[in-house]
């Protein structure tokens, strides 16, 4: 599993504890940081091409540093399945195909068949209420707001739902998958039709949370994945068709 980050700054829990301030983290690490979150937040905003090579070269020069800080926030990006990196070959943002939209979408759907069955069984009603406050907020502003914010806002929404699971390991994979999933998130950005579909479906599932009924959660979960994947794929390779193909060589 990648190594865990904190969320003040996405400093690596490994090499500081969560107290020591920021100006007392070592260079190196400060720097390791400011690479890995360039280039994750270049990825996932698809300023880069899935495919494109990586200069570690480049990288050096812009941050001022020698190449052994790049190669360990390569190595965390590797980790996150955001880049791949071979012997004797340029490090390259990972390929992106429909597969791995399949994969990704059917290992979510699987761990969110868990997760509605526990939030049903051990989330307190006031927060079950809150959820469903949020998913109302979501279909109302769907055609208010730009699609960035919504879709922040969706993720903000899936977070406080899988906390609701109470489930450390569950939470740590999907930690562990987060850049990801807002990566193919972006590649296969929705239409605020699209939108508006899963954010009524996701009201239906807080609904069914509501209603401590476990299999109707679970069966809407499913649904909602599974057509989430099917509109990803279809904006994926709609905009893939009209991509520059990433530069040969490396």
């Amino acid at each position: 599993m990648p190594r865990r980050f904190q969320h003040n700054g996405g400093v690596p829990a490994s090499h500081t504890p969560a107290t020591a301030p920021a100006d007392a983290l070592p260079s190196d690490d400060n720097t390791v940081v400011k690479i890995f979150e360039s280039v994750r937040d270049s990825i996932v905003r698809g300023e880069v091409a899935p495919g494109a090579p990586i200069n570690s070269v480049e990288l050096a020069a812009r941050f001022g540093t020698s190449r052994t800080p790049v190669r360990e926030a390569l190595l965390i990006l590797n980790q996150y399945g955001l880049i791949t990196m071979s012997a004797r070959r340029r490090p390259r943002v990972a390929p992106v195909s429909v597969k791995a939209i399949r994969d990704l979408y059917a290992l979510r759907s699987a761990l969110h068949a868990y997760i509605a069955r526990a939030i049903v069984e051990t989330a307190s009603e006031p927060s079950l209420q809150d959820l469903r406050a949020r998913a109302l907020a979501l279909v109302e502003q769907g055609d208010a707001s730009e699609t960035d914010v919504h879709v922040q806002d969706i993720e903000d929404y899936l977070l406080a739902e899988s906390r609701l699971c109470g489930n450390d390991v569950v939470l740590g994979v999907l930690d562990s998958l987060k850049w990801k999933i807002n990566w193919f998130r972006r590649l296969g950005l929705m239409s605020r039709e699209q939108l508006k579909v899963l954010a009524l479906d996701r009201l239906r599932v807080a609904d069914a949370y509501l209603d401590r009924d476990a299999p109707l959660a679970e069966a809407l979960n499913g649904s909602m994945l599974r057509k989430a994947a099917y509109f990803c794929e279809m904006n994926f390779n709609a905009r893939s068709s009209a991509r520059p193909a990433p530069e040969a060589g490396g």
